[in-house]
């Protein structure tokens, strides 16, 4: 069960398909971050640039050890 606000937008894109073709249009890393911010802080989350970097992150990591 997701904890942190991080998390819990995570969940809801995952379950949203409006919001998951908003982010996929967007041209670029920056503009990317900076809608996940919008749309995280429009639905009341709070969390950081950092966190979803971090998440990115940690997501590509565990992607790349399926393979490894």
């Amino acid at each position: 069960m997701p904890s942190s606000d991080w998390e819990c937008f995570r969940e809801l894109v995952l379950h949203d398909h409006a919001l998951q073709q908003q982010l996929r249009e967007t041209p670029d890393w920056t503009n990317f971050l900076a809608l996940v911010l919008r749309l995280g802080a429009e639905r009341g989350f709070r969390f950081t640039a950092a966190d979803v970097e971090h998440a990115m992150q940690a997501a590509r990591r565990a992607w790349l050890e399926r393979w490894l």
